[in-house]
């Protein structure tokens, strides 16, 4: 069938119908379109104001009040120190022990309250406010005992009056990610020392020296190995510290057994019995003996 350009350019009916319509209506769609569009921006506007008076007059002092509240400091923050900060070490009397010739043995027990800090600090012993020795540095491990020495320290005359001045106090807090599954478990298994044959010797009447000796035996039941481990040696009577010593025990390894001594070269009075305490700062890698050493 040929192309006819004439039947090509002819509109159907419907279209016809559709162009009349929308010339005859066209004022109307526009009016209502315009309407709507306005009917949407008053509810948007509305909408706004609303929320801005509501953000203003209403919710929104709440918010400004909760904002600013957390600008404060909410925490009562020395209240919160003043709880979870380490108590005070407790250090009792110190013992002034004749030592020899001008000579004195000063032992000073203290106590640390604490199971999860330990504390370093300096320590210097005094007589009416005067330094008796030169300032020692010293640590108390969670929970530990223990007594601060100031042995053979010279004096003019008695020292009764002597004190330890605790300065330079510094705590730390043991990190539980370290020592597991707690301190009392983790010191125990590296502080398993067995002191056993525990005795004490007074001075041979024959003996011009009057030497006293306290002795015993020292095995390391520990997996662990250490360059130094110290002992410090007490002499009771009555509960009541009458003399003081100090031993070093080196390259102290794993298993390993040693007999210890120590000596005192003053008359002492009668004793009741030896107290041995072990004193080693766990937290100190360097005392350890490295595996292999």
């Amino acid at each position: 069938m040929a192309f006819d350009p004439t039947r090509e350019s002819q509109l159907s009916e419907d279209q016809l119908k559709w162009g009349y319509w929308w010339v005859t209506h066209k004022v109307q769609v526009r009016k209502i379109f315009t309407i709507v569009l306005a009917l949407v921006a008053i509810a948007l506007v509305g909408y706004a104001g609303f929320g801005f008076a509501d953000w203003y007059f209403g919710s929104g002092v709440k918010e400004r009040s909760d904002i600013g509240q957390l600008a404060r400091t909410v925490i009562n923050f020395p209240a919160f120190h003043e709880k979870f900060a380490p108590q005070e070490l407790v250090i009792e009397g110190t013992s002034v022990l004749e030592a020899g010739e001008g000579a004195y043995d000063l032992a000073t027990r203290v106590t640390n309250p604490n199971t999860t800090w330990w504390a370093e600090f300096d320590y210097q012993y005094l007589s009416g406010g005067d330094p008796l020795v030169a300032a020692q540095r010293g640590y108390v491990l969670p929970g530990e005992v223990k007594y601060l020495t100031g042995l053979g320290t010279k004096a003019a005359s008695f020292p009764g009056g002597a004190e330890v001045a605790v300065t330079n106090l510094v705590w730390h807090r043991v990190d539980t990610h370290v020592v597991r599954p707690d301190y009392a478990t983790w010191s125990a298994a590296r502080l398993n020392f067995q002191i056993t044959d525990v005795k004490f010797q007074a001075p041979d009447p024959t003996d011009q020296l009057k030497v006293s000796r306290a002795s015993f035996t020292l095995k390391n039941d520990s997996g662990y190995g250490y360059w130094k481990a110290g002992f410090f040696v007490a002499l009771l009577k009555d509960e009541q510290v009458v003399g003081a010593n100090y031993v070093t025990v080196s390259e102290l390894r794993a298993g390993d057994v040693r007999p210890v001594e120590a000596s005192w070269f003053s008359d002492l009075p009668s004793v009741d019995r030896v107290e041995v305490t072990p004193e080693v700062n766990l937290f100190d890698a360097g005392v350890f003996i490295p595996p292999g050493k």
